[in-house]
């Protein structure tokens, strides 16, 4: 009978272990699906771009592989006017509803509408840098909300003035605006 009932109980707790093994991998692969996936780039500090600090990790701002840069930083004619004038962050054309993340961990200062930017949004970052995303179709976030890097702040879209679809990204240290190429690893 003792060893009839060792056995009985070795294989209660192997079934355990499986049982709690397999929650861990569900609880793991559920995990991925909902927490925000960093692109896992080290950036460096470029002479004049202060976004980043050396080794810190930025997020890609879209949820996708499917997009392009539309418009550069920098002189372009406005697609509006036809007028020179300067475009001061970067257009990542994609599909409307594509999910918009937080590039760095940082505070919500404004989510709004404008009718130049359309649903945007802006977040302060430690060190005086901030990021300000536009022409999105849906925020999900709100003024005064603690973001961390890769977390959903809405969709892309083309609300304002916009002529398609995109995501226009800014990136500010001190107020001042840099291109945010590099630190993006855009082409």
């Amino acid at each position: 009978m003792q060893a009839k009932h060792g056995r009985a109980g070795k294989h209660k707790r192997y079934q355990l272990a499986a049982v709690l093994a397999l929650t861990v991998l569900l609880i793991i692969l559920l995990a991925g699906r909902v927490l925000p996936v960093c692109a896992g780039k080290n950036v460096p500090v470029g002479a004049s771009l202060k976004q980043a600090k050396p080794g810190q990790t930025l997020c890609f701002p879209l949820e996708t592989t499917a997009w392009r840069v539309s418009d550069p930083y920098g002189w372009r004619k406005d697609p509006f006017t036809g007028k020179d004038t300067f475009h001061q962050g970067v257009d990542l054309a994609c599909a409307e509803g594509t999910t918009v993340r937080a590039v760095l961990d940082g505070v919500v200062t404004m989510a709004r509408r404008s009718a130049t930017y359309g649903n945007y949004l802006c977040i302060s970052h430690p060190d005086g840098q901030e990021t300000l995303y536009a022409h999105m179709q849906y925020l999900y976030v709100r003024a005064g909300e603690v973001v961390a890097a890769g977390q959903r702040l809405g969709t892309a879209g083309q609300t304002g003035r916009a002529t398609g679809a995109h995501l226009h990204f800014e990136f500010l240290t001190g107020g001042i605006r840099y291109d945010p190429s590099a630190a993006l690893s855009l082409p």
